[in-house]
């Protein structure tokens, strides 16, 4: 096989059913002997959400013998992950007799090479989407609905995050993966030395813990204000929701930006830099991380792989990073995590074999073993993973308790209007990034009142644009 590669509790994600390795394979193997759709459900341990006389049943689908299908998706930043991942799908392959070739590029490089396939029919089978991609290549993402009820019987309800990226006007148009959760890593060394008790818990906190450094002579709190997919769009579009301000209301279709909440946000941001937080508008995603390694900042927003890499590789600043939760703006606490799940492409030739590798990978077992080896960066899309033992087992590592207390308060681009293809476009288009990066070009001084006209200006073009 090639190498090519305001929290709300939610009842539905109370119960789940689990679904081992064995039940999967029995019920493929059923469905493969061409058994009727019941039975494969019943073998498969299906519970609650039977469908109904009005519901196709759902169906496991067969992958087909001496197929040969390609996969993109991102380079992991926990090395490990990526050789779980590839070892899983050659398994698939291995048990199927299927090529399965993983290619592996950038996240930063992903949505240029989807969106060349989308243009041109024709790339991998399966595709790996960010945030609302689903909805901005509808057109070309199978519908998945049938194996995302299968998923849905074992592992109980999807996290409303994904589900809400997968579905698009009703039908799934993408497998739910993952969550990537993200949270400050912070040197409690430097911290400390500032006069810093601990992380702070709102925003207010945090200008004043920067200033604090910055008078320490210790390296700064930083973070990206550019064209960075995770760490850029997981900072700024909490930050903006934290203080009140929206890019547009819950209609999807009125454009809010230009409002006196969206300016309190920004003070906030140019007093922080002013104080000593230091932003990077030509930072991208691996950035942060190879300064934090480096000894240049002090912390950081990101996923887990900066504190899972120095405790598992570097050694050199593990014993003194810790990670803390978002902090809370006078609006309350609000926090945005790094979204992926799996489309099969409608231009895919084996489609049906697309499908059934996602469905193994989602397999509970095989799943967990993911997450172990990635060692909790990242946090399961279903209910099923909610108890991962990454993150409460009885090794389960203190410090990573942040990063699954970020996943719940979750949002998405465009909240509170539900994704959409306009949601979609405005996030690929770093807008609310661009606003506050133009606002606190020289340090912390740039024009409020322009950042925000050319934000509003250029979310009307894609959110009020004629019909």
């Amino acid at each position: 096989m090639s190498e090519q590669a305001g929290d709300q509790k939610d009842p539905e994600r109370e119960v789940w059913f689990p679904w081992t390795r064995r039940k999967f394979l029995t019920a493929a193997s059923m469905a493969a002997a061409g058994l009727a759709a019941a039975p494969v459900l019943e073998a498969c341990g299906g519970g609650g959400n039977q469908s109904t006389s009005s519901t196709p049943a759902a169906k496991v689908p067969k992958p087909r013998s001496g197929a040969s299908i390609r996969l993109l998706q991102w380079v992991h930043f926990v090395p490990a992950a990526d050789a779980e991942f590839i070892r899983q799908c050659n398994e698939f392959g291995s048990k199927n007799n299927v090529k399965v070739a993983v290619e592996r590029i950038t996240a930063d490089q992903l949505q240029t090479k989807t969106a060349a396939a989308v243009e041109a029919s024709s790339g991998p089978d399966i595709i790996q989407m960010q945030y609302g991609w689903p909805h901005l290549y509808a057109s070309q993402c199978e519908d998945v609905t049938n194996d995302v009820n299968l998923l849905k019987q074992q592992l109980g309800a999807v996290a409303s995050v994904n589900d809400a990226f997968s579905k698009v006007d009703g039908v799934y148009r993408a497998v739910p993966y993952t969550i990537v959760p993200n949270a400050f890593t912070y040197r409690t060394d430097y911290f400390q030395k500032a006069g810093i008790a601990s992380w702070p818990k709102t925003w207010d906190d945090f200008t004043q813990a920067a200033g604090k450094l910055k008078a320490a002579g210790v390296p700064p709190i930083s973070q990206t204000d550019g064209h960075a997919y995770g760490d850029s769009l997981t900072m700024w579009n909490p930050v903006l929701w934290s203080f009140g301000g929206r890019e547009v209301n819950a209609d999807g279709k009125t454009v809010v930006i230009n409002s006196k909440e969206t300016r309190n946000a920004i003070k906030w941001a140019q007093k922080a830099v002013q104080a000593g937080f230091v932003v990077h508008p030509e930072w991208l995603d691996p950035d942060n991380n190879q300064a934090y390694h480096a000894d240049r900042i002090s912390a950081t927003l990101n996923g887990a792989s900066i504190y899972i890499r120095e405790k598992v590789e570097f050694h050199h600043f593990d014993k003194v990073s810790d990670n803390g939760i978002v902090p809370a703006g006078p609006k309350g606490l609000f926090t945005m995590n790094l979204i992926f799940d799996h489309a099969v492409m409608k231009y895919s030739p084996e489609k049906e074999t697309a499908r059934a590798l996602l469905l193994y990978l989602m397999d509970r077992d095989n799943y967990f073993k993911y997450t172990k080896i990635a060692g909790g960066y990242n946090a399961g899309p279903f209910a099923a993973f909610d108890n991962d033992p990454v993150f409460v087992g009885p090794d389960a590592d203190p410090k990573m308790k942040p990063f699954q207390q970020v996943v719940k308060p979750g949002k998405w681009p465009g909240w509170p209007a539900p994704p959409s293809k306009q949601t979609a476009q405005a996030q690929t288009q770093y807008i609310t990034a661009d606003m506050f990066a133009k606002s606190l070009q020289n340090n912390g001084t740039g024009d409020l009142e322009s950042a925000v006209k050319e934000a509003e200006s250029r979310l009307k073009a894609i959110f009020e644009r004629p019909s």
